[in-house]
């Protein structure tokens, strides 16, 4: 409210009061060009006393003809881009378009935010990161069963795994095979017959969770490929190989039991930290693995970790020269860096309202000095240059800075679902949603308690 007043002063007075000289100091020559969301989702009206200096004009949210045409356009130019066959790029991608629209479109209409499923929020980010998954395959999909499959598996990854409980992944489930059948010309069972383990002819949504894309199949680090998972067998012992280099290079030591559960979540993390702009939001109890299996999914893909420290004495100070440390290592050095955050880590809510603004913009508005600003500068000067920015202008320059930390800065948000607070930080930041993936992570299943306590009670001699 403050910044709007002082707005509204100029606006009605053409400056403002100097209080120390005692004059009034009048700016001329100045536009105001501003926007604005709706109330609500944490944005509060504006006074009526400032909206009266404004010509509003309002933009409706895009018809379906829109995003068709849209969304078309992008997909046209991912197959021409990845040289999918004509027989599958030709008429298919329209026809997944058009079910992506009509998941969009009714899971917004049917699964609606609540008090307990208050990030049952859902805009057109949410179908770019649909496509957005699709164009990283590595290798095209050679026919239509291929592309059918690697869709699903993004639209699970985006709009399935933030649910909350069983009944609404079941819905979404349901509608997901009937999505299959109506749009593609495919049966779903026929799509998915490989993941038919009991042979009984129907794919159920517990055989599907074998479904998986990864990109540290064929290697580690920036060069590995989005594929299928054809054998997850062989996908788990491989992170349990890591898992075990991770711990031998020195790094805090993790003593882990990899089951399917995890190795479903690890995938979900290194999908989403290998995205361009890509941030993630688990939401899950203590204990649940967050951390950990981002440690692990960030050793694989080669990025560095960089997490806080809290103690007695931490303050917005500290906070800050933690943030300008992180930002110069992604947008000063060019280093691939996840920042993991715990919820555990808020000693004030600024520090929320910090990572919304790297979120958003990649920046903090005014929070390097004009040293640090000139030390930066001077750390990306060089790659600016090769990049084509005009050397001459400080803002360019630093603008640079921003897109690299937005480049190589993936933030790795755990937070708990339990308590009133969880609720209120999405509703006051809302890019928490906006400009995260969520990961919901449930309850451990029964396979994976039987697997730690395999590892755990295996060697040990219990007397009868």
């Amino acid at each position: 409210q403050p910044p709007i007043e002082i707005i509204r002063q100029w606006l009605d007075h053409g400056g403002w009061y100097d209080r120390e000289e005692l004059t009034m100091r009048k700016l001329v020559d100045i536009q105001f060009c501003a926007a604005m969301g709706p109330p609500g989702g944490g944005r509060n009206p504006v006074t009526p006393r400032m909206l009266r200096h404004f010509n509003q004009i309002s933009i409706c949210d895009f018809d379906d003809d829109s995003l068709r045409r849209v969304y078309t356009a992008i997909t046209d130019w991912w197959c021409r881009r990845a040289s999918v066959p004509k027989d599958v790029g030709l008429k298919l991608p329209g026809k997944l378009v058009e079910a992506t629209l009509e998941i969009y479109n009714t899971i917004k209409r049917e699964l609606l935010p609540t008090p307990m499923k208050s990030h049952y929020t859902y805009n057109m980010r949410d179908i770019s990161k649909v496509w957005q998954g699709v164009s990283m395959i590595g290798e095209a999909p050679q026919n239509q069963l291929e592309l059918i499959r690697l869709w699903s598996h993004e639209t699970l990854r985006v709009f399935h795994d933030r649910l909350v409980n069983d009944e609404d992944r079941m819905w979404f489930f349901d509608f997901l095979k009937q999505m299959v059948d109506r749009h593609t010309g495919q049966k779903f069972d026929k799509v998915f017959a490989a993941w038919d383990f009991d042979k009984n002819g129907t794919v159920d949504i517990v055989e599907l969770r074998r479904l998986m894309f990864a990109n540290f199949m064929d290697g580690a680090g920036a060069e590995g490929k989005y594929a299928e998972v054809k054998d997850v067998d062989a996908m788990q012992k491989l992170v349990e190989e890591q898992l075990v280099e991770y711990n031998q290079s020195g790094k805090m030591r993790m003593d882990l039991v990899l089951f399917l559960y995890a190795a479903e979540h690890i995938c979900r993390i290194s999908r989403v930290i290998r995205q361009n702009l890509g941030n993630a939001l688990l939401v899950g109890v203590g204990g649940s693995g967050r951390q950990s299996l981002t440690r692990i999914a960030a050793f694989m893909a080669e990025y560095e970790v960089y997490s806080i420290e809290i103690t007695k004495s931490y303050t917005q100070v500290e906070w800050r020269d933690d943030l300008k440390n992180v930002l110069r290592k992604a947008g000063g050095e060019g280093s691939p860096t996840v920042f993991l955050f715990n919820d555990t880590q808020i000693k004030m809510e600024s520090f929320l309202e910090d990572i919304n603004n790297i979120l958003n913009t990649g920046e903090v508005p005014n929070m390097f000095a004009k040293d640090e600003t000139a030390q930066v500068i001077d750390m990306v000067t060089q790659r600016a240059v090769k990049a084509g920015v005009n050397a001459g202008s400080r803002a360019d320059l630093f603008q640079f800075f921003v897109d690299e930390c937005r480049r190589n800065l993936h933030m790795v948000l755990c937070f708990s679902p339990v308590g009133d607070a969880f609720r209120e930080r999405l509703r006051k930041f809302p890019s928490l949603v906006n400009c995260c993936t969520i990961d919901w992570f449930s309850e451990w299943p029964l396979e994976a308690l039987e697997s730690v306590a395999d590892t755990f009670l295996g060697d040990a001699s219990l007397e009868t």
